[in-house]
């Protein structure tokens, strides 16, 4: 892992700017509420909402796609983040080593998870509800990814290149998974053929 870089001078630059900003002891009521929010990144109740969000989407539209989409999304981003947290293996904000048990930190997976299943949990209810309820779910739930990550920081649980890679491999799966649905509705069906004619319905001299 890197040392040095602007990317690690950016970190460190983040990193002691909000540390500085939670020790203020005029802002220390907001601890609590910060950590309940990094909670709501964890696999639990970010998977929880998933599956809800799933199954009234899939009842619905009364198709089974939006089952195999969510899967598909959380293990793909499941796969990204154990393998970047194994490969590079980043110390977390308090720079300790990382031992040969420990995963990295790099990327961050409570932004990923409450990214992949909140999101995609918009995604799916948004085909399903109005366009001003839909357009209110994306803000909403935009606003909730970015006070969890915030909120990781807040904690000193992440570096903030840990919160952005999350979010950018999020937004690449998020991206493909929207495209899903719209091209399954408007795949073109091909055009039925008109039945032959029976040899009784077969025009005739007597018909002309």
């Amino acid at each position: 892992m890197a040392e040095s870089g602007p990317s690690i001078a950016l970190d460190r630059i983040v990193r002691d700017g909000v540390r500085d900003l939670a020790a203020r002891s005029d802002l220390a009521w907001l601890d609590d509420p910060m950590h309940t929010i990094a909670d709501l990144g964890g696999p639990v109740p970010a998977g929880i909402v998933l599956a809800a969000a799933t199954l009234f989407a899939a009842c619905r539209l009364r198709r089974a796609y939006p089952v195999p989409l969510a899967l598909g999304a959380v293990a793909v981003v499941l796969v990204g983040v154990i393998g970047g947290k194994d490969l590079i293996g980043r110390p977390g904000p308090g720079e300790s080593p990382v031992t040969a048990d420990q995963w990295g930190f790099f990327p961050s997976g409570h932004t990923a998870t409450s990214t992949v299943c909140y999101g995609l949990g918009a995604l799916l209810v948004g085909r399903v509800v109005s366009a001003p309820a839909r357009r209110r779910l994306r803000v909403g739930v935009t606003l909730l990814c970015v006070l969890i990550g915030f909120s990781l920081l807040w904690c000193h649980y992440h570096w903030l290149a840990d919160v952005l890679a999350a979010w950018a491999l999020c937004g690449i799966v998020l991206w493909a998974a929207a495209l899903v649905p719209v091209r399954a509705r408007l795949r073109p069906r091909p055009p039925a053929s008109p039945p032959s004619p029976s040899p009784r319905e077969s025009p005739t001299s007597s018909d002309r």
